[in-house]
Order: C-alpha cells, then sequence, then structure tokens
C-alpha cells in the first residue's frame, strides 16, 4: 500500500524526491514475480476447458444457457440486438436479465463463431481469477501460502461447478471479485473501488454485492466518501436494472423473476416480516449444508474477516427465493462466493498475526496453528474435495468418448444450411445457435394444444435427449403438430434422430 492510499496520509513537498528514491529502491530490491500462480492458472484452464468442451463435444448440455447465450453473443457479433428465439420468439435477452458484460465475447465470436468460444472464454475467466487471489496470499502471508491458497481456490468446488453447467454471465464476475478483494486486503482502495464498478453490469443482482462493498469500505476501512459512492453506486445500478431496464425490453414490461421471490413479490399486499424470515429459514436441510460447503474450503478461517459479508447480498436473495434450485451446490451459483470466502480466509490469517504482533504476546494455539498452516489445511480440504466434483471426470474414459449419436445427431445438423430458421431439443440449441435460427421445441406447448414457436423450415426432433415429455401420440403426429398447414417431409433418421424440412 503506498503512503497516499493511506487514510489522512500526506507526502510533504519537500519529501517527494526522497519518496520517489525510496520507491525506486524497494523496485530494485523486489523479487522476481512468481511464476507458479501463473502455471496454476494454465492448469486450471487447461482442466476447465477440457471439462466443458468435451461436454459440449457430447452433446450433453446441463440446460439450454448454452444455446441461449451462444445466440446472445451471436447477434453482438453482428451488431444487432440480441434477440434470442432460443428463449423465446422474438425475446430480447435484456428483458430476462441484465447481463450487457457478455458482450465483450463478441469480437472473440465473430472470429470463432462456435459455442466453445463461449466455454474456453468462461474458463480462461475462471483461471485469471487465480492470480489477484494468489498475490493477496502471497503479500499478506508469503510466497508459499499465495501458491497453496492459490491452488486452493483454482480447483474450488465452485469454480468447478461453473464450468461444469454451460455458460453463464456470472463468469465476468469471478474475476472482477477476486481482483476487487485483493485490492481491498492489500490497501490498494483505488484500484478495489474499480474493480468493483463493473459488476453491475454483469447481472441485475450484482449490485447489491457491489453495496456491500461500499459498505465495508465504510464500516471496516474507514474510507466513507469511496465506500458511500460505490454502495450508491450498486444500490442505483440494481433498482435501474429491475424496475426499468428489464422490464423496458420485457414483452409483458415486468421483471420476471419476481415470482421467485414469494414473500418479496410486489402482489400489493403487505409484505410479512415473520413470512420472510420463514422463507429465509425454510428447509434448512438444504441450506445449511451449503453455507457449511461454502466455507469448508477455508477451514471456516473466512469467518475471521469482515470480508466475508460480501457473499451476503447473493446468499440471501438466493435463500429467500422460493425456486429450490437456488439452494444447494449444484449448477453455478455458488461461483461468486469463491473469491469472496478466500480472500476473506487470507484476511482472516493475517489479522490474527497482527491481533498477535499488536499485543505482543504469541497468539493462542489455534491462532497460532492457523498462522503455520492455514495454507497448508486449506489447499488438503480443496484436494478432497475436488474429485468429488466435475475434476473428477478429467479421469473417465467415457468424458471423452462421443458415441454413435452424436455422429448421428452431427449429420442432421449438417443438413441444416447456415442462416436457416429450425426447431430442435436442447441438445442441438447451441451448434445450431451459433449459425442458424434455433429455437428451443420446449416452447411450443404441443401437449396444451398451441405452439409458442413460428412455423420453420426445418425440425431436428431427437428422441433420445430427454429435456421433453415423450409425445403421447409419436413423433410424427408431434411434428404434424408443428406443421402450421405446410408440409414437414422426413429426410433423415437414424439412432432416434429425425430431421423435417418444410416443403
Amino acid at each position: 500500500m503506498t503512503r497516499s492510499e493511506l487514510p489522512g496520509a500526506a507526502v510533504s513537498p519537500a519529501t517527494n524526491a526522497e519518496v520517489t528514491e525510496s520507491v525506486r529502491a524497494d523496485a530494485d530490491r523486489r523479487p522476481p514475480a512468481d511464476l507458479v500462480p501463473w502455471l496454476i492458472a494454465a492448469g486450471v484452464f487447461a482442466a476447465y476447458t477440457t471439462i466443458s468442451v468435451f461436454r459440449y463435444l457430447r452433446l450433453q448440455p446441463t440446460s439450454w444457457d448454452l444455446g441461449i447465450f451462444t445466440e446472445y453473443v451471436k447477434q453482438y457479433a453482428h451488431l444487432s440486438a440480441p434477440i434470442v428465439d432460443a428463449r423465446g420468439a422474438g425475446l430480447n435477452l435484456l428483458g430476462d436479465h441484465f447481463h450487457p458484460i457478455v458482450a465483450l465475447i463478441a469480437p472473440f465470436f465473430r472470429l470463432f463463431p462456435s459455442p466453445v468460444t463461449l466455454l474456453v472464454a468462461q474458463a480462461l475467466l475462471a483461471a485469471l481469477s487465480i492470480i489477484p487471489v494468489s498475490r493477496a496470499a502471497a503479500d499478506r502471508l508469503g510466497t508459499g501460502a499465495g501458491r497453496a491458497i492459490g491452488a486452493a481456490y483454482g480447483f474450488s468446488w465452485g469454480l468447478q461447478q461453473m464450468v461444469n453447467y454451460d455458460f453463464h454471465e456470472i463468469a465476468f464476475a469471478v474475476p472482477l471479485l477476486a481482483c476487487s478483494l485483493s485490492a481491498l486486503v492489500r490497501g490498494r482502495i483505488s484500484r478495489a473501488v474499480v474493480w468493483a464498478l463493473p459488476l453491475v453490469f454483469v447481472k441485475e443482482d450484482l449490485g447489491f454485492t457491489v453495496a456491500a462493498i461500499g459498505l465495508i469500505l465504510v464500516v471496516a476501512y474507514r474510507q466513507r466518501t469511496a465506500g458511500i459512492a460505490l454502495a450508491f453506486w450498486g444500490m442505483a445500478w440494481s433498482v435501474l436494472a429491475i424496475v426499468v431496464i428489464i422490464p423496458h425490453f420485457n414483452a409483458a414490461h415486468v421483471y420476471p423473476y419476481w415470482s421467485n421471490g414469494g414473500e418479496l413479490s410486489p402482489s400489493g399486499t403487505a409484505i410479512s416480516l415473520a413470512g420472510m424470515v420463514h422463507q429465509l429459514i425454510a428447509s434448512p436441510g438444504v441450506k445449511l449444508p451449503t453455507l457449511a460447503l461454502i466455507l469448508l474450503p477455508t477451514g471456516f478461517i473466512a469467518l475471521r474477516s469482515p470480508l466475508v459479508l460480501v457473499a451476503l447480498p447473493s446468499l440471501l436473495l438466493r435463500f429467500v427465493s422460493t425456486n429450490s434450485a437456488f439452494w444447494g451446490t449444484g449448477w453455478h451459483y455458488n461461483a461468486t462466493v469463491m473469491p469472496v470466502v478466500f480472500v476473506a480466509a487470507i484476511d482472516g490469517i493475517a489479522r490474527i498475526r497482527a491481533a498477535g504482533q499488536a499485543s505482543r504476546q504469541l497468539p493462542g494455539r489455534l491462532g497460532a496453528e492457523l498462522q503455520r498452516y492455514g495454507a497448508a489445511m486449506m489447499l488438503a480440504v480443496c484436494a478432497a474435495l475436488a474429485f468429488q466434483f466435475p475434476l473428477a471426470s478429467l479421469w473417465n474414459g467415457q468424458t471423452y468418448q462421443l458415441g454413435p449419436h452424436v455422429a448421428a445427431a452431427r449429420a442432421a445438423m449438417a443438413l441444416v444450411p447456415d442462416g436457416a430458421t429450425v426447431q430442435t431439443n436442447i441438445d442441438l440449441l447451441a451448434p445450431l445457435g451459433a449459425r442458424a435460427d434455433a429455437f428451443w421445441l420446449g416452447n411450443s406447448s404441443y401437449w396444451h394444444g398451441s405452439s409458442g414457436n413460428p412455423a420453420t423450415t426445418y425440425v431436428i426432433y431427437d428422441q433420445q435427449i430427454g429435456d421433453l415429455p415423450p409425445p403421447p401420440h409419436g413423433v410424427f403426429s408431434y411434428i404434424e403438430s408443428l406443421d402450421r398447414g405446410a408440409r414437414l417431409s422426413l429426410i433423415y433418421h437414424d439412432d432416434g434422430v429425425y430431421v423435417f424440412r418444410r416443403s
């Protein structure tokens, strides 16, 4: 931390030359940059790219999200409005969530128009976030601790889950949070603020996390002006996105996720505090293990630092939701808390050390053990957890086997020309969406007697994917329901994959 960044510090004009000379001398004495964190980041990048890309090559997406974001980025790459038919016919994705930062991938997608571009970008963002976490640990705890904690963080289960579940915008939040909090624990307040500012463009709810960082600046770091400004910036953008921007682009002019708020939904009735608390603490058998597993990779040392409170807004929003998918350890929802708890643990160990030095007394037995072995313990815990999560798939031969069904599906997709309109299952949404106008068949409510998609030139139906209930009267009856008065002819069938073309 430079003197100018310390609260109330000032440099006398008479000492400017001395200060400059001192900084230069420190720079000359500074050891060369440690390359080990970069090697760890390279290993993480290789592992995570392999996990996500081979899932894509096997045509085994976990949801429709990769298809949605592929079309989203494709539209930006061609300087078009982000209309994503995979999510809904004619739907502007900014009316679903506020994530304009994803457009940064568009130039790369223009060069490499494939869903793989998104997956590689996500793995790269995760890997790059290791560097600020490792540097924070090295600066506060030593080089060895920096390497150990960097490795533990890089292979943490939350990041593994993120790369295993398709692509999501929160991949951008991971390095931004890591850089902001790393700067904060090293006393670089201005850098911490600068890195936190873009978080509001990752997703509409991350403004509340930015506000939490701002409040911690005020309370724990006595940075009143910067903290209040940052808190206002975060709150203002979240409110603006939820109340104005998303409803503006939404076809129904509403924020579509109020329904997940339960007691918090703006239904016109009074909000019950007791109802909110009940909603928050419901299903403790799911939520408490999630909290424990979030803190376990740091040996619960993160609780020693006020920085752990940065994770509070996202956790509260998840646990107060009526959507149970947000409560557990699956999906990508725990990726953003990983940099928070790891940097908080670094700060926690440093605070234990500083407290002992300030009192000129030896720390208690537990404190001494945490100072000496805290980083190694974090690495050991993460190593034990790592192979219970997607990292274990790297040693599974089935990860690299594509099989005859994939060949049949790729042959089917080859029959669809670039730019054509096509309805299909979620497994083919991303590869088709990269070069065609793809609609998910699930948007078509065949089982209710109507269709949510327009008539398309092609229909590819994959009978084996299982994202839709089996048609009650068979595939051909289902396809006829999509006919809209024109005739669809079967032009391909192999291994449960059907291709129909409109005459």
